[in-house]
């Protein structure tokens, strides 16, 4: 079986995922491809983990490091009220975090965002929009 984000990871050595915003050491930030949530991303890592306690020190504490510049940047450039930050793994068994600024405004601010994943794919980004949330991430980042 293969994995989805294994995929997403080869996609990404060859330069053919235009949702990339920063290769760090261990990992991959992404954009997330509908941004129901303005500024949601994925960070991904590059190697194969099913859990973070899989992951060898000092690694881990690097990816760690890589979660918490993400969120940061994502933090300063969204500015939400709130900052959720989900890694389960139970669809895709492949150490991934998913970064979903909340707002004030948001539809059921208090209860998680998956409530409203089927109403992800009709807030899919356009190449433009992504391009520019792109860039804007990227810069804070750098």
């Amino acid at each position: 079986m293969t994995c989805l984000l294994c995929d997403r990871v080869e996609l990404l050595r060859r330069n053919e995922y235009p949702y990339l915003i920063k290769e760090f050491e261990h990992s991959y930030l992404l954009l997330g491809e509908h941004q129901f949530y303005r500024g949601y991303c994925v960070l991904v890592t590059k190697d194969h983990y099913r859990e973070m306690t899989d992951v060898p020190s000092p690694k881990r504490e690097g990816v760690f490091a890589e979660m918490m510049r993400s969120s940061e940047a994502i933090q300063r450039v969204f500015t939400p009220k709130k900052m959720n930050l989900c890694s389960l793994g139970n669809v895709v068994e492949h150490i991934h975090w998913h970064f979903f600024p909340r707002y004030g405004d948001d539809p059921d601010f208090k209860r998680p965002p998956w409530l409203q994943m089927d109403r992800f794919d009709g807030a899919k980004v356009t190449p433009e929009e992504r391009d520019r949330l792109v860039a804007m991430v990227k810069q804070v980042l750098e």
